[in-house]
């Protein structure tokens, strides 16, 4: 995988440790994410962040040794982008996408330095352009994809087809097991799909490429 090396970010942002953040804080996180899944569960893909399992099952298909540019798309309250961030390198460029309002106060508060897009995740080319981003290789996801409208998933593919590098990965999370693989097999060439039983619930990870025959296990 190669990146433009115009897209690399010489500063690593840092996770903020306070006496808030300790317990409290992170009760106080999870409590507006399940207060943000009742009221509306159709965007907000569980009632639960996803689990170390699931993050560490995510993050497995990205190889961190070599220069890349990372997009997370639905960055919550961040428990993926908290091991991204203690992952990369100045050989890395990241962004973490999020929508709502008050989970990129939370992004804010808890990564100093780190590159926040508050965004529609289906809208991004211009933003990401802005920043000087129009080639991605990584693009990892926690999108309730399966629950976009038909229009914002169809802006959704058209930006992986023209954004991800050729070798480029889109990661999905899901918490119904195979139930979708339908869907991304008519999204991408290549698709697996590794099941993660230590999470709440249940879920797995879609791998999926643009080329054929990309590493990985098959679905």
């Amino acid at each position: 995988m190669s990146s433009d090396s115009g897209n690399i970010n010489v500063a690593k942002p840092s996770i903020v440790v306070s006496g808030f953040e300790e317990p409290r804080g992170r009760i106080a996180d999870r409590a507006l994410f399940l207060k943000k899944f009742l009221a509306k569960g159709r965007v907000i893909s569980s009632a639960i962040p996803s689990s170390r399992a699931m993050v560490k099952s995510v993050l497995k298909h990205v190889d961190f040794s070599r220069p890349a540019t990372i997009v997370e798309l639905g960055a919550g309250i961040g428990p993926v982008t908290a091991e991204i961030v203690e992952r990369i390198g100045p050989h890395h460029r990241f962004v973490a996408v999020e929508n709502d309002p008050d989970f990129c106060a939370v992004l804010r508060r808890r990564f100093s330095g780190l590159s926040i897009l508050q965004a529609d995740a289906t809208r991004i080319a211009e933003p990401l352009a802005g920043l000087g981003i129009r080639q991605v290789d990584y693009v990892l996801s926690g999108l309730p994809t399966s629950n976009l409208p038909l229009r914002a998933l169809a802006r959704l593919r058209q930006w992986l087809r023209t954004a991800l590098t050729p070798d480029g990965l889109f990661i999905q999370i899901t918490v119904a097991p195979l139930l979708y693989r339908g869907l991304y097999k008519r999204m991408f060439e290549s698709v697996n799909y590794r099941m993660v039983w230590w999470n709440l619930p249940p879920g797995g990870v879609y791998e999926c490429s643009m080329r054929t025959g990309q590493n990985g296990r098959s679905a």
